[in-house]
């Protein structure tokens, strides 16, 4: 089964699993996928609009089964001022 096939989590998901509203989080980018036999993982990099520190974060879900749960947010980076 290819990844086109595939229904992603809509940035809406996503703001509803990181209990966020819209005007608090810019999404940087497109989504990525990688894939391995096992398991398909889906990232999306976003940023806090009021963040002071302005650290980039990617939300990260994994395909279980038709749904995709979501599994961690984790810390990218710190962009320049």
């Amino acid at each position: 089964m290819t990844l086109i096939s595939f229904i992603i989590p809509t940035e809406k998901d996503i703001l509803k699993d990181l209990n966020e509203e819209s005007r608090t989080i810019k999404f940087i980018g497109s989504a990525t996928f990688s894939q391995k036999l096992d398991q398909i993982k889906f990232s999306r990099t976003f940023k806090h609009r009021f963040d002071n520190q302005n650290q980039l974060k990617e939300v990260v879900y994994f395909r279980k089964g038709l749904v995709w749960k979501f599994t961690e947010v984790v810390l990218c980076a710190e962009l320049a001022s």
